[in-house]
């Protein structure tokens, strides 16, 4: 029965791989690269696992058991690190813009002047970023149409959407769903889930429903969104009530709504 079990369990992920190929194939990853670093991540996933099980020295034997990879593989791999996304620019300048009094009020991002003393445009991306020219920001987030430009410049979208199919895009979807699948994958292995983490979902609706569905799905999501960073961002400017300075801590939080045809192959 344990045999059996090991060959059903890759089974059950199929829904991630196949996401994860169709990616991959579409931006002409080969499966060889995509396979090395794989084989990284199992190798850190071991260790970790192996400092928790037993502690004191993890040995490449013990890590071959744990992995199935070689032992001159895992020789190889002890150099593999793991690349920490960098905080987007764009998206704390959108964030700032919306919770920040000098360029909001009642909640609402004020329209501001190119340049000059604050509350301007110029003075929010320096606020960001003092390495990045003011312009450089401003003219992606207009690419992006996060933004319109006339007299003043107008904040249109509450949120930067990286331009589709670019590198920034795709930094966003590794790291919301990586973000979203360790929660999953913590709460499995936790006997009290510390994350929330719940979906609804029904099959036998029209296209017209969905489009009800999705249309409220969006407002209400955004609306608590737009809760949270206004509350994150005034955390982070008056600080730690404790007065220890900044915390250690970081959080996510998403939403996803996702239909399908079910006559598609």
């Amino acid at each position: 029965m344990q045999m059996c079990n090991l060959h059903i369990m890759p089974a059950m992920f199929d829904s991630i791989l196949a996401a994860l190929a169709r990616l991959m194939v579409a931006r002409a990853v080969p499966f060889s690269e995509l396979s090395e670093r794989l084989k990284g991540h199992y190798l850190q996933a071991a260790q970790e696992a192996a400092r928790q099980q037993a502690g004191g020295k993890i040995t490449d034997s013990r890590l071959s058991v744990l992995t199935g990879l070689q032992r001159r593989d895992i020789a190889r791999l002890r150099a593999f690190q793991r690349k920490e996304p960098r905080p987007n620019p764009l998206s704390r300048l959108v964030s700032l813009w919306q919770s920040h009094p000098d360029y909001s009020e009642n909640g609402l991002p004020r329209a501001l002047p190119r340049n000059g003393p604050a509350p301007s445009f110029e003075t929010l991306a320096r606020e960001i970023r003092q390495d990045i020219h003011p312009r450089t920001m401003l003219d992606s987030l207009q690419a992006a149409g996060t933004v319109e430009v006339g007299d003043t410049i107008t904040l249109v979208e509450t949120a930067y959407i990286p331009q589709s199919g670019s590198d920034e895009q795709l930094a966003y979807l590794s790291e919301n769903t990586g973000d979203h699948l360790m929660a999953a994958v913590e709460n499995i292995h936790s006997d009290a889930p510390p994350h929330f983490e719940r979906a609804v979902h029904y099959t036998g609706l029209t296209p017209e429903q969905i489009a009800e569905l999705d249309a409220q799905f969006r407002k209400g999501q955004m609306d608590l969104l737009n809760g949270l960073n206004t509350r994150a961002s005034a955390m982070k400017t008056t600080g730690s009530s404790s007065g220890t300075g900044p915390g250690r801590f970081r959080f996510r939080a998403g939403a996803y709504f996702y239909s399908k045809d079910e006559g598609d192959t």
